[in-house]
């Protein structure tokens, strides 16, 4: 149902995939020299209620900027993953926010940017 819940662009030339759901189109990212990594494994329980999501919204992350990121404060192994590409991520718990059918990516809309139009492709 969440597109974040199986590809999720970081930042230019940073793509996060579900390894469980593959993308058929990340050839054209590859092809670009973008870098695909596999989203680790989300640790919420079997049991917590998901009514209109998946525990893969722990890759549902919203990114303030190239390098720091907002994500769930109980998924240690995608913490870790975006520590090890050089991000700092700030921890917000959100395991029951994620209940009702969205993650922070989800929640957002940008008024406002900086920069100019750009292709990465």
């Amino acid at each position: 149902m969440h597109i974040d819940a199986s590809l999720c662009l970081l930042r230019p030339g940073l793509v996060l995939v579900n390894p469980e759901r593959p993308c058929y189109q990340i050839e054209l990212f590859s092809k670009a020299g973008w870098d695909v990594v596999e989203a680790p494994h989300p640790i919420t329980p079997s049991d917590h209620p998901m009514w209109f999501s998946s525990t893969w919204l722990s890759m549902n992350v919203l990114m303030l900027d190239h390098n720091r990121v907002v994500v769930d404060a109980n998924e240690i192994p995608t913490q870790r993953l975006f520590e090890k590409l050089g991000m700092e991520c700030i921890k917000v718990d959100l395991r029951f926010a994620g209940s009702l059918g969205g993650g922070s990516h989800c929640w957002t809309c940008d008024v406002r940017r900086n920069g100019s139009l750009e292709s990465y492709f």
